[in-house]
């Protein structure tokens, strides 16, 4: 009954293709009402209203759809910290947990988030920017909103200036909400490596916040984007790299002229923009609307980019609210607070990230989409370099003797049947693959559970939730391994292949992005032929394997980014010889089929001498 009732979901899913993930009653907002909506479609026994009540995308309606709506990533800290990095100590909190922070001026310190991976295992969503205009649909992984306005509240996405207000705030899917959010988001520099946090510990050394957090969003707040005295409160939700959203968070961060009260007394919250806060000690009268407003600054906005972000005009300066906060008119545009002490110190890679944002003309956005006026550049950068395991994607003009044709190899069946594909090895000086296997979701090798005609067998209890891991060292050539995990045209360094489709197969390339999601078609037998399918094929897979950032190249072994945790609680490579590793988590998206895939590796070096190929089977029950 319920899959008759899906076919009819997933022809009612086309129009519902702009839904929000989770957006189970296709309101235009995620909150309780869709889990019920859920719920009604799972036991009511009439057909799915809407296609998005498939939350976790495994082409049924089941109880696990229930289960996926609340399991995105956590939002393990928010807060703010001083411009060198120093956590700051909450004020109190409301009556609903959310805490409230206190500083003296609205400019000056950095907010900070932090989120943990979700239960399920999927790597936390790193993109901070993605927009376009009349597509309400492009956002960011990462999404935060304010309900006031911060600077002068200008509409234009990821300029220079200030950010619009969302009040009362919320995600719901509308242009002005999306703008709202990338023109915020955008300007948060994000890392997934605790040596390059913009924070802290109390020994001085660069740390996240919080001992569970996977990644870290951090804003230096300017005095361009200076917050109104009194108090604004921020709302941030997190997704993960399967789609799906983790419970919102907020904070409050209140504005005052003088030093923080001895108690803290909370305001209630009331989500209306004509509410005047007054918390102790009193702060002079905020959002006060004036009716010819001048800006005092002698700013002209001249427009960098050939597009704008959208057609609308921008903020009219006749209504906007005035900030009382002790933030200079005239203060210049270079960010107050510059998080840079040590961060050179992490060497490791060319991508490191930096928490200063410079104001030059190119800004490459962390989601893949150039902001059409934005004129900020943001790490991490991309250095097309053979030169470091660090650096993304380089550009070769690949040579036609380089590539190996293998013998075919057994087809996996499951009968248990596949066996090694062999692979001639006397004229391939490249890499040597030193450790091919499987990690749980928490980062922790999984044991191999025996051989099968020579290949190693990995049996997950799963078809996803788990990370395939290719480690590698410099082979006869004696050049290290190449980096990049993918090549628009061409074959990336790291070329990996399966002989049963992933997911559903899809044979777009790389569609890694929400909302367009898909899965990776088979090699069967394995080649590394010419057939341009099969370097489509090669490059869909290889491009999910990421680094710490989610750049799509290796890891360096000495790197804290590294995805193997050891057991002395540190990360780095499962061999000792390795020197670069490259981690593919697999999603719900990438899920492996029942029964045996034959999964073969190879890497090339940074000359573009090829190395022996190695193979490994996942079953799944």
């Amino acid at each position: 009954m319920l899959r008759s009732l899906f076919a009819l979901l997933l022809l009612l899913a086309a129009p519902a293709a702009a839904q929000s993930f989770r957006d189970a009653n296709c309101s235009g907002a995620v909150d309780e009402t869709d889990r019920s909506a859920i719920a009604a479609d799972l036991f009511g026994g009439s057909a799915p209203g809407c296609g998005a009540a498939d939350v976790n995308r495994d082409a049924r309606l089941s109880a696990a759809d229930l289960t996926a709506f609340a399991l995105g990533p956590r939002v393990s800290f928010i807060g703010l910290a001083s411009s060198d990095g120093r956590a700051a100590p909450p004020l109190g909190a409301l009556p609903d947990g959310t805490p409230v922070y206190y500083f003296t001026a609205g400019f000056g310190f950095l907010l900070v988030v932090e989120v943990a991976a979700p239960p399920s295992g999927a790597a936390v969503g790193t993109t901070t920017f993605d927009s376009a205009a009349n597509d309400p649909t492009r956002r960011p992984d990462f999404e935060i909103v304010a309900d006031h306005a911060l600077g002068d509240g200008s509409r234009d996405v990821c300029d220079d200036f200030g950010v619009p207000a969302v009040d009362p705030p919320d995600f719901a899917l509308s242009q002005t909400v999306s703008d709202a959010i990338n023109d915020l988001s955008c300007r948060f520099e994000v890392t997934t490596r605790r040596n390059a946090a913009c924070t802290q510990n109390g020994l001085g050394q660069l740390d996240f916040v919080a001992s569970g957090s996977r990644a870290q969003f951090c804003l230096a707040v300017n005095s361009d984007m200076a917050f109104v005295a009194g108090d604004t409160r921020f709302t941030v939700q997190v997704r993960d790299q399967s789609g799906l959203f983790g419970p919102p968070q907020q904070l409050v961060v209140r504005v005052g002229s003088g030093p923080p009260p001895g108690t803290f007394t909370p305001i209630p919250f009331t989500a209306t923009p004509t509410t005047t806060d007054t918390p102790p000690p009193t702060a002079t009268a905020t959002a006060t609307p004036t009716p010819s407003l001048t800006r005092t600054a002698t700013r002209t906005r001249v427009p960098t980019g050939t597009a704008t972000a959208s057609a609308r005009p921008t903020a009219s300066p006749t209504s906007t609210r005035t900030n009382t906060a002790p933030a200079s008119p005239t203060a210049t545009r270079t960010p107050v607070a510059s998080v840079t002490p040590t961060r050179a110190g992490t060497a490791t890679s060319t991508r490191a990230v930096s928490s200063t944002p410079t104001r030059t003309p190119s800004r490459t956005a962390t989601g893949g989409q150039t902001p059409p006026t934005s004129t900020r550049t943001r790490t991490p950068a991309a250095t097309p370099t053979r030169t470091s395991p660090g650096a993304p994607t380089p550009t070769r003009t690949r040579s036609g003797t380089a590539t190996l044709t293998q013998a075919p190899s057994a087809t996996p069946t499951r009968t248990r049947t596949i066996g090694p594909t062999p692979t001639a090895t006397a004229q391939l000086r490249g890499p040597l693959i030193t450790f091919f296997g499987l990690t749980r979701a928490d980062d922790v090798l999984i044991a191999s559970s025996g051989t099968v005609g020579g290949v190693p067998l990995y049996e997950p209890s799963f078809g996803f939730g788990f990370s395939l891991v290719v480690e590698a060292k410099s082979g006869a050539s004696s050049r290290p391994p190449g980096p990049s995990t993918y090549a628009p045209s061409g074959l990336p360094d790291l070329q990996i292949e399966v002989t049963q489709p992933l997911g559903n197969g899809s044979s777009d390339v790389c569609d890694d992005t929400p909302p367009f999601l898909g899965g990776v078609p088979a090699v069967n037998p394995p080649s590394f032929g010419d057939d341009p399918a099969i370097a489509d094929s090669i490059n869909d897979l290889a491009c999910r394997f990421i680094d710490g950032t989610g750049v799509k190249v290796g890891r360096a072994c000495n790197d804290a980014a590294a995805c193997v945790l050891g057991t002395d609680g540190q990360f780095g490579c499962a061999a000792e010889d390795s020197t670069l590793q490259y981690c593919g988590f697999i999603s719900q998206v990438l899920t492996f089929p029942s029964g045996d895939t034959l999964v073969t590796a190879r890497v090339r070096d940074s000359a573009g001498n090829l190395g022996a190929s190695q193979q490994l089977i996942v079953r799944v029950p």
